[in-house]
């Protein structure tokens, strides 16, 4: 069946929590933060992880060390499974960055397979990297082993995008939580993608407060 990878977002932080883009800085979880991380470890609790893999900044490592507590694992950490360089992005809010870096800004939302962050790092790279990074990981592990991945919501983005062969345009299509939980099998090299984006163990109850970043992505965007 080949090897499952369970592919999870880690959990909230400070700069989350403010709208700031983080990049490769290194944020530590909020309170809700390691709440989040502590119920992804219960939600998977039955699942027998062959390795457990983190981008190597401190929040992925934090949340994966909660998700390994009792799996009796050591954590490997991967420099490919690191998010997205924003450059002089990082640290700014949303708007912030709309109104010093426009242009850039503008051209990053609608191109961003070809277009950086200012000083920042492409799509393309991210995903170049990020790939090369998982068929890396699927050599280290036997047909029919399950993994957890714990990494960045750009990292995700880049794999599902290439696993579902998305248009780059669509790339901000694919909503990634904190805490959210990815669940893909790759078989021959075939992507079998049965979970994205999953929630349920957060929250007993949907709440729409959640979707605001997508208000917030729809108001700063230029039109097409």
């Amino acid at each position: 069946m080949g090897v499952k990878f369970f592919l999870i977002r880690h959990g909230q932080t400070l700069w989350n929590e403010q709208g700031r883009y983080q990049g490769n800085h290194d944020i530590s979880l909020t309170g809700l933060g390691i709440r989040q991380a502590k119920s992804a470890a219960k939600y998977l609790s039955r699942v027998n992880f062959s390795n457990i893999y983190s981008s190597p900044l401190k929040r992925a490592i934090d949340t994966a060390n909660i998700i390994g507590k009792n799996k009796d694992l050591k954590i490997i950490v991967r420099e490919g499974l690191k998010e997205i360089y924003f450059g002089k992005w990082e640290g700014m809010k949303f708007s912030e960055i709309n109104n010093e870096f426009h242009d850039d800004y503008q051209k990053w939302l609608k191109d961003p397979y070809n277009s950086c962050p200012t000083g920042g790092e492409s799509f393309k790279k991210v995903q170049e990297r990020a790939v090369a990074e998982i068929d890396n990981i699927i050599g280290e592990n036997e047909d029919k082993s399950s993994v957890a991945v714990i990494t960045h919501g750009g990292i995700i983005l880049s794999l599902l995008v290439n696993w579902l062969q998305i248009p780059i345009p669509r790339w901000r299509s694919i909503i990634q939580r904190q805490g959210a939980i990815n669940i893909v099998v790759i078989d021959k090299g075939f992507p079998y993608v049965s979970v994205i984006n999953y929630t349920g163990h957060l929250k007993p109850l949907y709440d729409d407060r959640e979707d605001k970043v997508i208000e917030v992505y729809s108001g700063l965007k230029d039109k097409i």
